[in-house]
């Protein structure tokens, strides 16, 4: 039994979006899926829980800079979409 139609097309449609997209865009949308995966290949799964609970004795200062790299990349995509917009 595979995949129901709706899921195939949902996962078509999402494909479609992706690949629409500019070079930037997909970037950010795929390197930090390829990092989780390579330090989860490089490390293990005991090497990410360690991992974590060092991010969680440094939250304050991890929090801080995750929130500011959100920030600036939300921004950049705006700007993208915005300037992807006007030279349409």
């Amino acid at each position: 039994m595979g995949p129901s139609p709706r899921f195939k097309k949902t996962l078509q449609s999402t494909w479609s979006w992706y690949l629409a997209q500019s070079t930037f865009v997909r970037a950010v949308l795929l390197v930090p899926i390829v990092c989780g995966l390579l330090m989860t290949v490089l490390i293990g799964n005991m090497g990410l829980a360690l991992m974590g609970t060092a991010y969680a004795i440094n939250a304050f200062l991890v929090g801080s800079i995750g929130g500011a790299i959100a920030v600036v990349l939300g921004r950049a995509l705006q700007v993208i979409a915005r300037d992807g917009r006007q030279s349409r």
